[in-house]
């Protein structure tokens, strides 16, 4: 009986070990694939130009994709239409075996102008300024890419572009995607893209003063992820490494001044920093910086932290869920590149378990 019973002792000891074995090996959080990243810049310039230290960026950093911004599209209120602006003038060739993916940005008060009945011709003459202007400059675009930041008002007419756009044209189609637009997607909905590209930036209003920085937050970013690893659209991403300065006149945004950078403005005489670091305010009226200056004018310095650049792309990547991802650079800039360590864009690229 004493040997039946430490037998029986001896089968439930074994059974519970077992159980919790399997437990404990069920209840393990589910590893998540690994990222494998293409390294890709944007190119946001009027005049396409590479000098050495772009090429030389290009080549260090094995890029084979280039997005180009080809033009835009605007609503033109004289002629009720729209028309193109801005367009891309090509004083140099793009380097062999470089991926040329064209850009076209739309702004939002263009869809929400455009009749419903004239958007299907507003396709057609996108995709064809595009397919003249590749021809003339020898690309064969393997992509083509709309970037707009519609609203829940204008999504239907812009869905239907990207329909019109997708089904005409002979390559993918691509849409960019703001964060918003992730976390409120029940209202302003999926494009009909076949893949989406996540813009991580710009994501405060930068003609606010009192926004702490309309480039970059993480904070900000933080809020937005909700949802992320539910989106139901193949997405690539692209992080910001350019800089500006925004200043403001009477709590009124006055002007924007692109690469001026936080180390110049410190530099001034006439400014005095305030507590928060990256906000300056003009102590006397002047002439500087390109710019007629009047005591109390308020300069907010922007610009992307390493650190802060660093700790995004992590939290980006565990939360979305496409393995295979694009991840670009805004923008391709000898200017802005100087700014950041070589070092630090090559971890960047770098593909993560």
């Amino acid at each position: 009986m004493q040997t039946a019973n430490r037998f029986g002792a001896t089968i439930t000891g074994w059974f519970t070990v077992l159980l919790c074995c399997f437990l404990l090996f069920t209840c393990q959080p589910e590893r998540q694939a690994p990222k494998e990243l293409t390294p890709a810049f944007y190119y946001w310039q009027t005049t396409f130009r590479l000098n050495r230290t772009e090429l030389q960026a290009l080549k260090t950093h094995h890029i084979r994709t280039l997005y180009v911004r080809f033009f835009d599209v605007d609503w033109d209120a004289q002629r009720r239409q729209p028309i193109p602006k801005a367009t891309i003038r090509f004083a140099g060739k793009s380097p062999a075996g470089l991926r040329i993916v064209p850009v076209v940005f739309i702004t939002n008060q263009t869809i929400r102008q455009t009749p419903p009945a004239a958007i299907r011709q507003l396709a057609e003459h996108i995709l064809a300024k595009i397919r003249a202007m590749a021809q003339e400059q020898g690309i064969q675009p393997a992509e083509i890419q709309l970037d707009c930041d519609w609203t829940q008002s204008t999504r239907d007419r812009y869905f239907t572009l990207l329909k019109l756009v997708r089904k005409q044209s002979r390559v993918p189609v691509s849409a960019t995607i703001r964060l918003h637009q992730v976390k409120y997607r029940t209202q302003t909905g999926v494009p009909p893209a076949d893949r989406g590209m996540l813009m991580v930036y710009n994501m405060g209003d930068w003609k606010k003063p009192d926004t702490r920085n309309s480039i970059y937050d993480a904070d900000v970013a933080g809020r937005y992820l909700t949802g992320l690893d539910q989106y139901p659209l193949p997405l690539d991403v692209v992080f910001p490494l350019f800089r500006w300065t925004v200043v403001y006149r009477n709590n009124r945004f006055l002007v924007l001044l692109n690469n001026l950078e936080q180390a110049t403005l410190r530099k001034q005489p006439f400014l005095a920093m305030q507590p928060d670091t990256n906000r300056f305010v003009a102590q006397r009226d002047t002439v500087a910086l390109g710019l007629s200056i009047r005591k109390g004018d308020l300069f907010r310095a922007e610009a992307c932290a390493v650190k802060e650049l660093a700790r995004g792309k992590a939290a980006v990547l565990e939360k979305i869920q496409t393995e295979k991802i694009t991840f670009a650079l805004y923008h391709l800039d000898s200017t802005v590149l100087t700014n950041y360590p070589h070092a630090f864009i090559k971890s960047l690229f770098r593909s993560v378990p």
